[in-house]
């Protein structure tokens, strides 16, 4: 795989495809650690409406067996954003952050992330296929505690859409993406 920073811009949508397709394998350690901090969590879970008394209050937290307030689930995904961030920069999978929308994601959490966690991510590019037409790209987080305590795993799969394409998201997710609701 070339490790070549190429702007999206001078790619072709092949030249796109196989960096995308090349990049399955890929693995790095993201060069910084996100410092989980308590009005991080406090103004996270007010904006997402947590309102459980674990990310808000210490005493709660602790009475409850955790070590400081609890981070609502999604918190991690903006330290997984970050860590993201050089695939796209970099031109790793051939796609600028703009060019791409979330299909599906999924976490698992060993233990729960609490303030005070310094979280090391390690990314991974899972898999890559095409559907429809669009490039799928399947990226995986692995998040550790600065005591290398195992804990979440954060997966996510994005649509890839070429700059030289006419069509827009709204099209993609009318094509691709599974929505609304299937009652029997």
């Amino acid at each position: 795989m070339s490790n070549d920073v190429v702007s999206p811009e001078a790619l072709s949508k092949e030249e796109i495809s196989a960096r995308a397709e090349a990049a399955v394998g890929y693995h790095y350690v993201h060069k910084d650690t996100y410092l989980v901090g308590r009005e991080k969590i406090r103004e996270y879970a007010w904006a997402s409406q947590f309102t459980a008394p674990v990310h808000y209050d210490l005493e709660v937290a602790r009475a409850a067996g955790h070590d400081d307030l609890v981070a609502p689930p999604m918190l991690v995904s903006v330290a997984g954003i970050v860590a993201n961030r050089h695939l796209f920069d970099d031109g790793v999978i051939g796609y600028g952050a703009s060019q791409l929308m979330q299909a599906d994601e999924s976490m698992t959490y060993h233990r729960p992330v609490v303030a005070g966690h310094e979280l090391t991510m390690h990314v991974h590019v899972d898999k890559y296929r095409q559907v429809g037409g669009y490039d799928m790209v399947t990226i995986r987080n692995e998040m550790y505690s600065q005591d290398d305590e195992h804990l979440v795993t954060f997966s996510t799969t994005l649509i890839g859409m070429s700059p030289d394409e006419e069509s827009d998201f709204t099209d993609i997710a009318e094509r691709i993406v599974m929505h609304g609701v299937v009652t029997a």
